[in-house]
């Protein structure tokens, strides 16, 4: 019996054409990617710090050797609109900068001096540095023409003062509302516009539009941690450190951990007068002769955080924020929890508490570190406990109400609808009556703290045109009534931003074929939603650029 040889398998017969399909099929694929790039999403640069330090624009980047924060400062030296690439004048010694983990207050400069450094402010050594380009973001677009645009939202549009530019900015003003910006917070009420009946307001009542709790993690703006303490020994230099944090019988406060021993109860305060809480912004640390010893703006939307380490059982804590004349508190005692708030006159603490929540959590146990942070915020006060909000309560305000409270003057003319004085709301010493204070007290048990921090919210400041009149929606008298097809938009960097505020006109191409509202952004010039930090702002190695791996993001 013999057996049949196996069949060897078949080979695959190769077609001429095949090389021919896979060519076609990648000049198809090359084109699908030219398409969505064109149609779907497009890449940006962004070009100035407007909406700093949440996406850079061209940019120096600094690094203290004595705190070893990073942080970044708009250009100096420019060729006209042009910064130039070495930003370097050593007859200047400039560019000099403060490093904002050692004081709160920038460097002074006096018109036709040396810069000369204040006593509580460490200034790194001149060097020279190089411009870093801005962040390469991607943006989606027509998104608009399926869902509509939402508040704070980041967009992409064309400017309205000049078409020819793209410009990148927060969204604040929906359509079909009017936008008021009191005491730095986003106020609206709902109104109806056409061109018979003119503006119909709905509801008379404004209230606060509070950010989503995605967007307002990524706003907070860092004034102070304890993990950056200097380390600059004053035996060999001068210190010109002196902690924002001050409290009778605490240790360490010049150094990265403070310490409060059981039989301490003395409270743990922000040094107000050394480390003012204001809408200062570091990125705008630039210019020689500039007037920034002159008072910014307090900001009493805020969150004080740190990580608390008992040494026993039964630690009871308060953590209170004063802001626009009222304590808003924190009460924990083991593992309960109540939020309240009182109005109080300056210097005095007379009035009874209104408490606004009570819960419970787990309590801040001993031998572990538990993080906490008290958020208050958009009018909210929330407690949040190891990344989780345990706890929280939105009071409402009008935007009056508001003002009345931030500025001290109940009853004033100045605060109602239609006042007179247009610089009035424009002076930040106006609103020291309701400048903010924080202290924390424990109890009942020794206790350490690590990454002892105070961040502050963005501040839409108040502004004037060149002409004295108020700022777009910054004022009763100056507020945009915006119909179903317009937008009002704002930068992060409020103090330094060319947004809707204070644009001066409308591009004539624009006001003639489709809107001539100043100030606000027409529906058709919308570009898209800016959602994605592809290649942040790079390093340089020689002319080789190499991107900030660690800051690419969804942008929120």
């Amino acid at each position: 019996m013999t057996t049949a040889a196996p069949t060897r398998t078949e080979a695959v017969p190769h077609h001429e054409n095949s090389i021919k399909e896979t060519l076609i099929s990648m000049i198809i694929s090359l084109a699908m990617a030219l398409v969505a790039k064109s149609y779907v999403v497009e890449a940006f640069v962004i070009p100035t710090g407007s909406m700093a330090p949440t996406l850079l624009g061209k940019h120096m980047q600094f690094q203290s050797p004595e705190s070893g924060w990073r942080w970044t400062v708009n250009p100096w030296f420019h060729n006209g609109e042009m910064p130039v690439r070495e930003q370097w004048r050593p007859q200047d010694n400039a560019p000099m900068v403060t490093d904002p983990m050692s004081s709160s207050v920038p460097n002074t400069f006096v018109a036709g001096q040396q810069p000369r450094q204040r006593i509580n402010g460490y200034t790194p050594p001149l060097e020279r540095k190089f411009i870093r380009e801005g962040d390469r973001i991607l943006v989606q677009k027509y998104l608009y023409e399926i869902f509509p645009p939402k508040r704070f939202d980041v967009v992409v549009f064309k400017n309205p003062t000049n078409s020819s530019e793209n410009y990148i900015k927060r969204l604040i003003g929906l359509p079909n509302e009017q936008v008021w910006l009191a005491d730095g917070d986003v106020f609206t009420r709902p109104i109806s516009v056409d061109e018979k009946n003119g503006v119909t307001i709905k509801d008379p009542k404004w209230s606060i539009a509070r950010k989503p709790e995605r967007v307002q993690k990524a706003l907070w703006r860092q004034v102070y941690s304890s993990e950056y303490a200097p380390l600059m020994d004053p035996k060999h230099g001068e210190n010109h450190f002196s902690s924002p944090w001050v409290g009778a019988g605490w240790k360490g406060l010049s150094e990265r951990t403070y310490r409060c021993e059981p039989d301490n109860p003395a409270p743990l305060s922000w040094d107000t007068q050394r480390w003012p809480i204001t809408d200062w912004v570091n990125y705008n640390d630039t210019t020689f002769n500039r007037s920034y010893d002159k008072a910014r703006f307090p900001v009493g939307d805020l969150r004080v955080r740190a990580g608390v380490l008992p040494d026993a059982e039964g630690l009871r804590a308060t953590i209170n924020v004063r802001a626009e004349q009222h304590d808003f508190q924190a009460s924990i005692e083991g593992t309960n929890v109540t939020l309240r708030m009182r109005a109080v006159s300056t210097g005095t603490t007379d009035a009874e508490w209104t408490v606004l929540e009570s819960g419970t959590f787990k309590g801040f146990p001993a031998g572990r570190v538990t993080n906490f942070e008290l958020w208050h915020v958009d009018q909210s006060l929330q407690l949040w406990v190891d990344g989780t909000r345990v706890l929280s309560h939105d009071y409402d305000w009008s935007a009056s109400e508001r003002l009345l409270h931030a500025t001290g003057v109940a009853g004033d003319a100045h605060i109602d609808e239609g006042m007179g004085d247009s610089q009035w709301l424009t002076q930040p010493d106006r609103y020291r009556a309701g400048a903010p204070a924080v202290y924390m007290k424990f109890e009942g048990t020794g206790v350490t703290l690590h990454r002892v921090a105070l961040d502050r919210d963005v501040f839409y400041e108040p502004a004037m045109y060149y002409d004295r009149e108020p700022a777009l929606a910054t004022h009763p008298d100056n507020l945009p009534s915006l119909n179903n097809d317009q937008y009002f938009c704002c930068g992060d960097n409020s103090p330094n931003s060319a947004d809707g505020r204070l644009w001066s006109g409308v591009d004539p191409w624009i006001s003639d074929q489709i809107d001539p509202m100043r100030g606000i952004v027409p529906r058709r010039l919308m570009l898209g939603k800016a959602f994605y930090v592809y290649f942040p702002a790079p390093y340089s190695v020689g002319k080789i650029p190499i991107p900030d791996l660690g800051r690419m993001r969804f942008i929120k």
